[in-house]
């Protein structure tokens, strides 16, 4: 298996693996124009190894790629992100957003967050999205969903799955990767994966995800699931971890997790609007395979509007269940136990 994933569609009218052209890029208002050197950094960092350049020019009305800054989720969690648009397998625009509430600032010859993080890290993260390229937590990586403090530039994995996409820049190797051997099984915040988090203002429901190209594919296409960043973490596959698996009622809108095989069959067989969409994620088989950072999640169902809600605390839990969030709520007991988005994960 190779060390990187990509999203699947490409800049260019080539396959994978060709050319991918000029691709044009510009800064807005909102971001300090003295961030433009480390921008463009990185956008060199990425062409030094892949058949494919960059421009930059001076307006966003003209530009492929958008890059700005706004309010994700306040310090820390959700650093940045990456939203493209695309017809077929060929990207059409792209827009990369740095959370303005990391209160970014000039230290020496870089630009860090209050949190120490490095902006160009996050640039060169959040490009690589914006170029074709997913997340990949098998071994420490630029496109890691979590910063890691041990990454200073690309790895081998990230320039594997550039020129898996480009080509190799003219006058440079191919990187070859060798297969990611088996994770042993332990846990820390380097081998766990953002859930990204919406809320539905039609219906209520919230919606959970780890897929970056879904989490884009409902930016751009359903208006009405307002992004509220990283909910919480997860692991990967393991001897340790069990699936969750997520249902869509086709008759509300709404979605169903849950852990129990036998309350999966038993929807399968008697609830037919549920729509069975497979293994959303993974969850720990237990509190203690979780280790420090676990969070159990306490599941609600409301009588009144038919409603699944996950609370991810204690406090919350017991606000819940003393009207806070309005009548109807009852409490189920545990849902899964997953990895709190703090322990300074810095998500990307």
């Amino acid at each position: 298996m190779a060390d990187y994933v990509l999203e699947g569609p490409r800049w260019g009218a080539g396959a994978r693996g060709t050319s991918g052209g000029t691709v044009t890029w510009a800064i807005d208002a909102a971001l300090p124009a003295a961030f433009a050197g480390i921008i463009q950094s990185a956008f060199a960092t990425w062409s030094s190894v892949a058949n494919i350049s960059f421009q930059q020019v001076s307006s966003t009305a003209s530009a492929s790629i958008d890059l700005t800054q706004g309010l994700i989720d306040g310090i820390g969690n959700t650093l940045g992100y990456a939203n493209y648009a695309f017809s077929g397998q060929r990207m059409s625009a792209a827009t990369v957003t740095f959370d303005s509430a990391e209160g970014w600032h000039a230290a020496g010859s870089k630009v860090v967050s209050n949190q120490g993080v490095d902006f160009f890290l996050v640039a060169l993260h959040e490009i690589g999205h914006a170029l074709g390229l997913d997340h990949y937590n098998g071994k420490p990586e630029v496109m890691n969903s979590i910063i890691s403090p041990s990454i200073t530039g690309l790895m081998a994995g990230d320039i594997a799955g550039i020129q898996a996409l480009y080509g190799a820049a003219p006058g440079s190797a191919p990187v070859a990767v060798a297969p990611t051997p088996a994770p042993a099984p332990k846990v820390d915040a380097s081998g766990v994966t953002a859930v990204y988090r919406f809320y539905d203002t039609s219906t209520g429901d919230h919606f959970y995800t780890t897929s970056t190209a879904e989490k884009v594919q409902i930016q751009k296409t359903l208006p009405s699931y307002q992004y509220e960043g990283v909910g919480w973490a997860t692991p990967q596959d393991g001897p340790n971890t069990i699936d969750v698996f997520r249902f869509y009622d086709t008759k509300t809108g709404q979605h169903f997790f849950t852990t129990d095989a036998g309350e999966r069959d038993t929807i399968l067989k008697t609830l037919p609007t549920y729509h069975y969409e497979g293994v959303a994620f993974e969850a720990y088989a237990n509190a203690a395979a979780a280790g420090p950072g676990g969070v159990t999640l306490e599941r609600f169902y409301n009588t009144q509007t038919g409603l699944h809600h996950y609370a991810a605390n204690a406090a919350e839990a017991n606000a819940i269940n003393h009207g806070a969030a309005g009548p109807g709520w009852v409490d189920e007991g545990q849902a899964f136990t997953v990895h709190g988005p703090g322990d300074g994960m810095l998500f990307a």
